[in-house]
């Protein structure tokens, strides 16, 4: 604390010589938060969308007679229910009709639409309660036929939440099928996940396609406002183990369908969201190592350039630290006066760069860029959702403060080395 003490005088005394130091800090800081806060926010946001696509964080996959028996999916959900004791992780049945020939008309107007997703949606209501709702909700019970659109969709039928659309689809035995749905809702996603899928009543999915039986195809697994953690995941995986024949867990889902038509045994697989979306893991990784890069450049900068100007700065002061032996303090003591000023800099410039960062994100924030072209897979209602993950951030200055004070170390274990003679003779 002595230490600190003079050295806040001395920071006062010569704020002129600091300001530099302080500003290559502070910018430093708040350009590798801004960068952190914003990919981590950009990442959650295409996270969200795939967990609303898929149903969940994982999906209980497998059994040739699950995706032909809608009797046989409802024991093995019970089955899988048994296995988990926490009301917060949601098991639904969905069934997923994509790239058919499928169209919605209204008044003359008509949009093809790329997936109907077949929902349980009084089972799923907490994951539809998050979806960014323009206009309605997702659910009504006034109505036993009804859809969620977005509102690409909506634009381009020119209909609202309330407005009545007809479903042109093809059967399973290939006849034309149609069906009047009530809009519950329009919800505002135009990326790959939302743009041309509709979330559609179960019931109300079966009746268009007229198949002999009901089918499911997947049974997914909603964890509420929790990541799953790895014991947790273990513990069920070992509970299903004792009653169905699975596959490891952690089973990527490419290699799953490679071995699910092969398979002879009725084997099932828990597939994580990111082995879901692993075609876009490419485009994250990418993203996470240009950010990456601008923090280790960021680090250099700050660390070299702080080091190297304060170690200009320490020669210059060079009287005063022989003044300082010559009084009776040791080399040791002069370095740690010098680092704890060179660590009150990177203190307060952390501090402010911090500051800073929140309010450049929040503004960042206001501006709505769903405008940008396949950019609205990253947003949140068009509008970037910047994340602040607070050990994160403070792991990254901490490492930071950290590297630049060893190179003020290094640079100053010569540069305090000055004789008490030395010192009078520059004085005299």
């Amino acid at each position: 604390m002595f230490y600190f003490k003079i050295a806040y005088k001395s920071i006062l005394a010569r704020r002129r010589q600091y300001k530099s130091l302080f500003a290559v800090c502070l910018v430093g800081i708040c350009l590798m938060l801004c960068a952190v806060m914003i990919t981590d926010g950009m990442i959650l946001s295409m996270n969200e969308k795939a967990r609303q696509y898929y149903g969940g964080d994982f999906q209980f996959l497998g059994g040739k007679r699950m995706t032909n028996s809608y009797e046989d999916a409802s024991r093995y959900a019970e089955i899988l229910q048994s296995c988990i004791d926490d009301e917060d992780i949601i098991v639904s049945m969905r069934y997923c009709k994509e790239f058919d020939d499928q169209s919605f008309y209204f008044e003359g107007n008509s949009v093809l639409q790329r997936v109907l997703m077949g929902c349980d949606f009084k089972r799923e209501y907490r994951l539809f309660e998050k979806f960014n709702f323009i206009e309605g909700t997702y659910y009504t019970d006034d109505y036993e036929d009804f859809i969620l659109i977005s509102e690409a969709t909506a634009k381009k039928l020119s209909c609202h939440a309330g407005d009545t659309i007809t479903l042109f689809s093809k059967t399973s035995d290939g006849y034309n099928n149609t069906i009047d749905l009530y809009v519950a809702g329009v919800f505002c996603d135009s990326s790959v996940f939302g743009m041309y899928t509709t979330y559609i009543n179960y019931d109300s999915l079966m009746k268009v396609v007229n198949y002999d039986y009901r089918r499911i195809d997947r049974i997914p697994l909603y964890f509420n406002n929790k990541r799953p953690s790895a014991t947790k995941l273990k513990e069920i995986q070992k509970k299903l183990e004792q009653k169905l024949e699975m596959f490891p867990l952690g089973m990527d889902k490419n290699e799953f369908y490679d071995n699910f038509y092969e398979q002879k045994k009725e084997k099932f697989a828990l597939i994580s969201l990111e082995s879901n979306v692993s075609e876009l893991r490419l485009l994250i990784s990418a993203l996470q190592g240009i950010v990456g890069a601008i923090i280790l450049l960021l680090v250099i900068i700050i660390s070299v350039g702080i080091s190297s100007t304060y170690r200009v700065i320490v020669i210059k002061r060079s009287v005063e630290s022989g003044t300082l032996r010559a009084l009776g303090m040791k080399t040791l003591g002069i370095m740690k006066l010098f680092v704890s000023e060179a660590f009150l800099i990177l203190l307060s410039g952390s501090f402010l760069g911090f500051i800073f960062a929140l309010i450049i994100t929040k503004i960042a924030s206001f501006f709505n860029l769903s405008f940008i072209s396949g950019f609205d897979l990253f947003l949140t209602a068009g509008h970037l959702a910047p994340f602040a993950n607070g050990l994160k951030l403070f792991g990254l200055v901490a490492i930071i403060v950290v590297t630049t004070l060893l190179s003020v170390l290094f640079t100053l274990r010569k540069a305090v080395r000055v004789s008490p003679v030395g010192a009078i003779t520059a004085t005299t």
